[in-house]
């Protein structure tokens, strides 16, 4: 099946169905499953991936996967490995959730290593996260976010609170209700936290100085306005708030008051529908990429919730994905040589979308949006 729609600034795309679908287990939850992986990533294609595919007008350019410090620019001469043998492979990725860059700093959340990763695009360096210890312990970090501060904000659902890091990586706060709450992801507003709090089904705001619970709407169920696990929650520049309601195959749209405003996608095996939705995240334009596990891909949808391109899909090729979690779009990081290097001649891009996969062999795998059509080399 092919639709023919547009994107941005009325540029063609293609949608094409998915290759493969996988029914949705019976019990939804945070974690797919387990299976044995390659502690190698693809790092780099061989050639330029684009979605869609040639000949149509390439779209979203797939730029590459980490998943250890192997894949990242090495420092060291092949003299040296040839004289001393290769260095020890540590600091691997397991089953990470969500990521996010930091000029050349990635911040992978990994919940089977209990912490969150630290990998340097520049350097080839990696660590866990400087104020994972003491009071600051990490036990299972399902996302994380940064404020115009600098600030970290790690939510852990297995600590029950929002760990809080400065702009060094050192521990400043724990916020949470024990017994009460299950925080699962965190995005930042202007006064308040939004916070999606899976245990009760809902989105609760706490305040950014305090974390304090100033409100909290929603609750168990299929209304609009209602959530049945919901897992990745995002702001638009107008801090209406997009929830992943999973167990209801949905997106919903919500004022920052909570009002419904729109929903989106359903149980399906079409395009527009979910099997399995979890992180979503919006570009400069509204626009809205949403992961779906089951579907081994990522959807991209206006802001009017239409549908507009998927990328990614099953397998195990450069540029698939293997129970993608969680989502980040971000402005182009300019500045981040690793990741202009690989851009194919003439591919202006706009936004940078890292992309967690669970499982496989790629698990942060970078994908590059275009500005606009690219040029002919």
């Amino acid at each position: 099946m092919k639709r023919k729609t547009t994107f941005g600034r009325g540029l063609p795309f293609i949608l094409t169905a998915p290759v493969l679908l996988i029914a949705l287990p019976g019990l939804l939850g945070l974690q797919g499953c387990q299976t044995a992986k390659s502690a190698k990533a693809p790092s780099a294609p061989a050639g330029p991936i684009f979605f869609p595919p040639p000949p149509e007008v390439p779209r979203v350019q797939y730029l590459g996967s980490i998943s250890s410090p192997q894949d990242l620019p090495s420092q060291r001469s092949k003299f040296a490995d040839f004289i001393l043998g290769p260095e020890p492979v540590s600091n691997v990725l397991v089953k990470p959730n969500n990521a996010l860059l930091v000029g050349n700093l990635l911040y992978v959340c990994d919940t089977k290593l209990n912490t969150v990763m630290v990998y340097d695009l520049a350097s080839g360096e990696a660590r866990p996260l400087l104020g994972d210890g003491a009071m600051g312990k990490i036990k299972e970090p399902n996302n994380i976010a940064r404020d115009d501060q600098g600030n970290f904000y790690v939510a852990d659902k297995l600590r029950q609170a929002v760990l809080v890091y400065g702009p060094d990586e050192q521990f400043l706060h724990a916020w949470g209700r024990p017994g009460e709450t299950e925080p699962v992801d965190v995005a930042i507003g202007r006064q308040a936290l939004y916070v999606c709090n899976f245990k009760l089904h809902r989105i609760e705001l706490w305040n950014r100085q305090s974390g304090a619970l100033i409100k909290a709407f929603g609750e168990r169920g299929i209304a609009p306005g209602q959530f049945y696990m919901p897992t990745h929650v995002a702001l638009d520049a107008d801090e209406n708030i997009y929830v992943t309601d999973t167990g209801n195959f949905r997106v919903q749209k919500l004022s920052s008051s909570g009002k419904p405003l729109m929903q989106f996608g359903g149980n399906g095996d079409t395009l527009g529908k979910f099997a399995l939705p979890k992180g979503l995240g919006l570009d400069g334009r509204g626009n809205l990429f949403v992961a779906d596990s089951r579907f081994f891909n990522v959807q991209i949808f206006d802001p009017q919730g239409h549908l507009l391109l998927f990328f990614g899909g099953p397998g195990r090729d450069a540029g698939s994905l293997d129970l993608p979690s969680g989502v980040r779009v971000q402005p182009w990081p300019a500045s981040v040589g690793w990741l202009n290097s690989r851009l194919a001649p003439g591919f202006e891009p706009e936004s940078l979308v890292l992309v967690v996969s669970q499982e496989g062999e790629g698990l942060v795998n970078f994908f590059a949006v275009a500005r606009v059509a690219p040029k002919t080399p």
